[in-house]
Parts: C-alpha cells; structure tokens; sequence
C-alpha cells in the first residue's frame, strides 16, 4: 500500500487530492488531466524564457509537481511524466533530449518526496529542520536530476549548443530550483495553514511589502536590461525577512512568490541582444537573489515559529492548566528568591505571604457539581490578579488553596489588601441554574523578613495561620505581619 501523506489541510485541497483515490475511471482522469496541467504551466514557464538561451527562468511545474506527489501520493508522479511528454512533443525535441527531460521531471518529484517522508519531514514548514529538508531534497536535490538527464540528452541529441555544457546545466537546475522553492513553498504554506489567519494589520503590512518587492524586481531588470550593475536586488532579502519576522511563514512565501512573478513579466520585456551577450550571469542573478531571499524568509520565519512554540511551552509549564496562574513549582522558585532578598535587606518585614484557602469548597463540588466548582475557580483567579499590583505574585497551590507573594509590602498594606480580598470573594456569585453558588474565604498572611526560615517553613507559617482564621468562624483574615510593625524602617 502507498504510504501516503495524512496532514490536515485547508480547502479545497483533501477534495482535490481525495478525486485521485481508489479505482475507476474518476482517477485515472483526475491524474491525466493532472498532466496536462503539467503541460499548460509549462508553457508559461516557456514563455518567459529567452529564444537564445531556451531555458525558462523558474520552471513553474516542478514546484506544482512536488507539491502534488508529496501531498496527494506518488500516483502523482504520473504528471510529471505525462505533462513533460507533452512539452517535449509540442518542442519537438530530439528523442534522448526529450526522454531525459521526461525522466528527470518525473525523478525530480518523486525521489525527494520519499526521502523526506523516509525523514519524517512535516509539510508546515515551521521548524527549522523541516526547512533545512525542503530546501536540501527538494529544492537543491530534485532539480539535480533534471538538469543531468536533460544535458545529457541534449548531448546525445546532435542539437547545435549555443553555450557550455556547464553553463545550461546550472540554468536548467536554478530554474528549476527556483519554481521548486518558490511556487512549492507557497502551495505548502496555503495548503497546511489550517489554523493561521493573518489579521488585518498584517494583510496591509504584506499588501504594502508586496508592491515593494514586485517595484524592486522591476527596476532591477530594466537596469539589468540595459547592461548596468545594479544594488536594488539586493533589497529583496531585508524585505521578505521583515515579512517573516512580522507575518511568518506566509508572509515571507507570498513576497518571494510576488518576486518571481515581477521579475518574470519585466524579463519578457528584456532587448534579445541582452541575454546575448550577457548569457548566464545576467540571465540569472535576478533568478539567484530570489532564490537567496526565500531561502533567508522561510528559515528566519521557521526560527521565530520555533521560538514562538518554545515560549509558549514554557509558559504553560509554569502556569496551572485551570486557572491561567503560576503554579506551585514556579512559585517556590519565586518565594524562595524573596526570602534571600528579605534576608539581604536584614529588616523583619521586606516581603509578606498570603495564604488564600476557600470556606467549605467541597460542599460546593458535591452540591453544585464539580464544573461548577471549576467556574468558582476560575472566577477567584481572576478576582485575586485583578486585586494584586504588577510586581506580585499569585499562585494556585493546588484545589482551592491560592497563595500571593506581596513583595517589598508593608505590614498595614499586606493586611488592607487581605481585608480586600476577602470582601471581593464574599461578592462572588455564580449563577446555578435559578440559584447562586457563592464562596467566603479564610485568610492567612505571615511576613517575610531577615529572620525568616526556609521557603516550607513559610508556607507552613502561612497554612497555619489560616487555619487560625477558619477556626475563628471562616470568611476573615489572621494577620500576623502587624507583629512586624515596631521593627519597620
């Protein structure tokens, strides 16, 4: 069986390649028809290259090939064959010319494709390693395949050569290369972007990038066109890594793809006596800049993909996965750094401990179900960060326990803000059905100066003291940073 692809993406693509599964006569169309597209783009590509040289500058169906044999199967590799039969035929070009080509084309997508998915290569382009492989099998490798067999057959072919063997070998892979690079890695952006929507903001900043780009490639080539040396290619880099700092992997294939189709209808426009007497260097720095720039977009916007993930990982590892707070790990990290401060400062009271615990939390789980208690939760974390200011730190210690690390607090401020939380969770209400659910808390804070002990030391300190609050009647506050008042300075 066929190991094909399985990777979610957005319309119309799963219909498109799911019309080339099973048997029947749908299929075999669906692949045909496949190839004779093969065959159209060719011809664009045809008809943006030059009559001296013959070679088009991107080769826009081997991108599209690739494309469709890594996502839709190697049954798709029928394209290739069929599609480049077809040019050589309309070409008509000698038989071991035409034949290599053919073979090269069908090699060119169906060799890469079963290397990366033997490498286990994810088609989303988001890491760097993924990159590394697409550029590597695909874009450097797949290209290697069609420019040898297409120069051999052209040697075998007795066709008069209007350059070195050398130089049409590196003109066939970079354009290629380049219609690999560029046109695949748009198609896998668009088609894998399943959960990625650029925002307004973001559609403008491209919009605005884009023309950009496309008047860059532009001038470049009229300067070119008319023999002289020109910097501004050398612009489409900065441009397409801004748009793959700022809009990611996206943005940085769309300017690349914008690029290419700006060169390319200015190229057509280029005296034939240029290419002439220029040949290979002209005919392809345009060409090599793109090549240069997508290839610096996509790993610059793989790296921040990266980064993105990395921190948001790391955010949640801290964080308590109901409440969105630092969770206990975290925040012993936290309370341990204030205790060595507070010891550093040598005054009784630096820092204060607030220990939050809610009153008979359990008959709100048994009475009212446990996701209404998760709501009550939810609402108290809430409450808690809306009261603290920026510097603090609140925690859920686990069940209804919650912790805030008051730093640099006075005794009077650590007890007026405990005074106030306890107010703000008599007012939290939650509707039930006709009825509400509502929670009082009992509150214990201790102070953490030069003399206090270890972080568990405070923590117990702490639960100790709001279990003398609850034992005093529930819904109110034990403070013992007010024993630290006669020691502040």
């Amino acid at each position: 069986m066929e190991p094909e692809a399985q990777y979610s993406l957005t319309r119309p693509w799963p219909g498109l390649l799911a019309l080339s599964h099973g048997r029947g006569f749908v299929p075999v169309v669906i692949l045909f028809l496949s190839g004779f597209a093969y065959y159209l783009l060719g011809l664009v590509g045809l008809h943006f290259s030059h009559e001296l040289q013959g070679f088009s500058a991107v080769w826009i169906p081997s991108g599209a090939a690739f494309f469709m044999v890594l996502l839709g199967g190697y049954r798709w590799a029928v394209a290739p064959l069929i599609g480049m039969s077809l040019v050589a035929t309309h070409l008509q070009l000698p038989l071991a010319m035409g034949a290599g080509a053919t073979l090269g084309a069908t090699l060119e997508a169906l060799l890469p494709v079963l290397l990366l998915r033997t490498l286990g290569f994810d088609p989303r382009l988001e890491r760097i390693r993924d990159v590394m492989l697409f550029i590597a099998m695909a874009v450097v490798l797949g290209p290697v395949f069609t420019a040898t067999l297409g120069t051999l057959g052209l040697c075998y072919s007795g066709m008069t050569l209007q350059a070195g063997l050398a130089d049409i070998w590196l003109l066939w892979w970079l354009g290629n290369s380049v219609g690999c690079l560029v046109i695949a890695g748009v198609l896998l952006v668009l088609a894998t972007s399943v959960e990625s929507t650029a925002t307004p903001r973001c559609r403008l900043f491209l919009l605005s990038l884009l023309g950009g780009v496309a008047l860059t490639s532009m001038l470049s080539v009229m300067q070119l066109s008319v023999g002289q040396p020109t910097l501004l290619l050398f612009a489409l880099v900065p441009l397409i890594v801004f748009a793959a700092t700022y809009c990611g992997r996206q943005g940085a294939t769309l300017l690349a793809f914008g690029a290419t189709v700006a060169s390319l209808m200015t190229r057509h426009y280029v005296p034939p006596d240029v290419y002439a007497s220029h040949m290979v260097g002209l005919f392809s720095l345009d060409v090599a800049l793109i090549w240069v720039a997508s290839f610096t977009g996509l790993v610059v916007a793989s790296a921040y993909s990266e980064h993105g993930v990395s921190a948001m990982y790391a955010r949640l590892a801290e964080r308590d996965g109901l409440t969105s707070l630092i969770n206990r790990a975290t925040f012993e990290q936290r309370l341990t750094r204030a205790i060595d401060s507070a010891r550093r400062d040598g005054r009784t009271q630096v820092h204060a401990l607030m220990f939050i615990d809610l009153d008979d939390f359990k008959q709100i789980n048994d009475r009212f179900g446990h996701a209404v208690g998760d709501r009550v939760l939810r609402r108290i974390a809430r409450l808690l960060m809306s009261q603290v200011r920026g510097r603090d730190t609140v925690a859920r210690l686990g069940g209804d326990e919650f912790v805030i690390l008051l730093e640099n607090c006075t005794a009077g401020s650590a007890r007026q803000m405990a005074e106030r939380i306890a107010v703000g969770v008599r007012g939290v209400a939650v509707a039930v059905g006709e009825g509400i659910c509502q929670v009082t808390s009992s509150i214990g804070v201790v102070p953490i100066g030069a003399g206090t002990g270890s972080m568990e030391e405070v923590l117990a300190a702490a639960d100790g003291a709001h279990y003398r609050a609850k034992d005093g009647g529930k819904n109110r506050v034990h403070d013992l940073t007010m024993e630290a008042l006669p020691d502040e300075g």
